[in-house]
């Protein structure tokens, strides 16, 4: 039997299920957490979100040291917290963070928002956080991260996402509290006239701010805690964890694109009855959030691989080339077919004369052999 048809139609297959491969992987590709060239200094992450029609990217160089400073809080220390002081995670007077909450203030003064849309702006860049329990990301029941180490691993619970968002909640002007419904924690923001959902504590209005689902905005409650009660917990900054900046290195590692600056940076605007320390000599100078136009995934796969877009084409032509040539087989017949010689008919020599039956006498043609009168067998001719 033939065999070529099984292997061109396995190559036929490799070769779609590769150009499925190569047209999805730009799009499906996901952002990834790459560390700066000198690993010793900084870690490089990259943050998407999509508020107001636009998609923002921000990336982020976080000191390793200012991580390492973190990371050095025991974890013992962690789990015996509770949430009603949970102002020991607020890090309102980490300068690296108070840089970050400027580029933010900076960005949202921009774009024209107020100041509600600044901070359902801050919000929606929480929720871009990716998810993750603790138990799965840390190995620990309970493991409560310090903003820092939100933003250097890019993923975290509900108690992770909102210490990160409470901290630039006040660092944005705004006065904030915690939020604990059953199994579950998120932020109320200081209101006045807002729509939404709101609790009340100390005769002020707190509006519920979701952190871990993303598209909630201010006021916005999840389905499930709909006529749920909740605990509220005050935050108290007084009772932060305050790194030690000796321990904290501020170097630039490339002098030509310092991403600190020495010139000293204006102090934002801080919520009520927080006490913050002076800020230190050196104040990160960290970009801001960028919005990045939409455009269609074949313009960006054509505009960013060139020649990822020739190889994609050569490919669906020799993939259309297979299916749709005509098979053409390249051996010979094991047997020889030989065409039919036509036969030559054989003719014999008869005489011209008529031949006469000897018992009728009737006259016969020359080639007759019985007489076509009597019937009688003509033995000779006359």
């Amino acid at each position: 039997m033939n065999g070529i048809p099984i292997p061109r139609k396995l190559l036929t297959v490799a070769i779609i299920l590769a150009l499925a491969f190569l047209a999805c992987y730009p799009v499906i590709r996901p952002f990834a957490v790459v560390k700066a060239e000198d690993q010793t200094q900084y870690y490089t992450k990259d943050f998407s979100w999509n508020y107001g029609g636009e998609t923002w990217t921000w990336t982020l160089n976080i000191p390793a040291t200012l991580v390492d400073a973190y990371l050095a809080v025991p974890d013992s220390a962690r789990t015996q917290i509770p949430l009603s002081n949970f102002g020991y995670y607020v890090t309102t007077e980490d300068s690296y963070l108070q840089s970050l909450v400027q580029r933010i203030n900076q960005t949202a003064t921009n774009q024209g928002f107020n100041q509600y849309q600044e901070e359902n702006f801050a919000l929606a860049f929480v929720q871009s956080i990716p998810y993750q329990t603790d138990l799965n990301s840390t190995g620990y029941q309970d493991y409560p991260r310090f903003p820092v180490e939100t933003l250097y691993d890019n993923v975290g619970d509900c108690k992770s996402h909102s210490i990160l968002f409470a901290t630039l909640t006040l660092m944005l002007g705004f006065n904030a509290v915690f939020i604990n419904p059953p199994d579950h924690l998120a932020v109320g923001v200081l209101g006045d006239g807002l729509s939404g959902t709101y609790w009340s504590y100390d005769n002020q209005n707190y509006y519920y701010c979701e952190t871990t689902g993303e598209g909630f905005t201010i006021g916005q409650l999840p389905d499930q805690f709909n006529g749920v009660g909740a605990y509220v917990y005050p935050i108290d900054a007084s009772q932060q964890y305050v790194v030690n900046q000796q321990s904290v290195s501020f170097t630039a590692p490339d002098p030509t694109s310092a991403p600190y600056s020495s010139t000293p940076q204006s102090t934002p605007t801080f919520g009520p009855n927080t006490i913050f320390a002076p800020t230190p000599a050196y104040t990160p100078a960290v970009a801001g959030p960028t919005a990045i136009p939409v455009q269609p995934v074949s313009l960006n796969l054509i505009s960013q691989n060139p020649l990822l877009f020739v190889v994609i084409i050569v490919a669906i032509a020799i993939c259309v080339t297979l299916v749709i040539m005509p098979r053409r087989s390249s051996t010979k017949p094991v047997g020889q077919v030989i065409s039919p010689t036509p036969s030559t008919p054989v003719t014999e020599s008869v005489s011209d004369k008529p031949k006469f039956c000897v018992h009728c006498g009737t006259s016969n043609k020359p080639y007759a052999i019985y007489c076509g009168n009597c019937g009688q067998k003509i033995t000779e001719a006359s």
